[in-house]
């Protein structure tokens, strides 16, 4: 069961984000606890959609590709950064199903692995139907917007927390920012995985 004061902020375009995500996942692994995963869209809609050259993903990246070279992991997104708002909404329809760990993992890897546009519908309900959600739902859930209010929230709740970017992990009413490797993690977390 999730921590109430480990809470780790992300979005599916961040490949930060993603490299933590990675990193969290390892010392679960090897833990009892969890970090609950909160979603954070970095530029949600009507924000004009970009692409990996703008200059508000530079320093992202700069940092990003060594840190995932060093790890062996693959970072191929496509040029558009999409909106993630209908990555969010699955990943809340699969937490509700007992499968947010599998779905998040799924879309990351969709996005930096293999290039795919998140912010289809059409992609992310394949992704869903992959990994035993049903088809029918996961469209459905995803064209009327059901987790949308949920998206919203969580946002203006992470930005009364004091996040203003991600990754960010909030534990004990502090905030660590940026990307930080498993050892890192491990001291900074070890009251909350570590079953203390």
């Amino acid at each position: 069961m999730s921590h109430p004061g480990a809470r780790f902020y992300f979005d599916f375009v961040d490949p930060l984000s993603y490299l933590l995500e990675l990193e969290v996942r390892a010392l679960e692994a090897s833990h009892p606890g969890r970090v609950e995963r909160v979603g954070f869209e970095l530029a949600p809609p009507p924000a004009p959609l970009t692409a990996l050259e703008d200059s508000r993903w530079a320093a992202r990246w700069a940092e990003a590709r060594p840190t995932a070279a060093a790890a062996g992991v693959l970072l191929e997104p496509p040029r558009v950064v999409p909106w993630t708002r209908k990555a969010h909404e699955l990943h809340l329809h699969a937490r509700e199903h007992g499968k947010a760990d599998e779905v998040r993992l799924a879309i990351f890897t969709a996005y930096f692995g293999r290039g795919e546009d998140i912010g289809r519908v059409d992609r992310l309900v394949e992704i869903a139907v992959a990994l035993g959600l049903d088809r029918t739902a996961a469209k459905a859930v995803l064209d009327v917007d059901r987790h949308e209010e949920g998206v919203l929230a969580s946002r203006a709740d992470a930005t009364a927390a004091g996040v203003a970017d991600v990754p960010v992990i909030t534990m004990g009413g502090g905030l660590v920012r940026g990307f930080h490797n498993r050892g890192d993690l491990g001291t900074l977390l070890g009251p909350w995985v570590g079953g203390a």
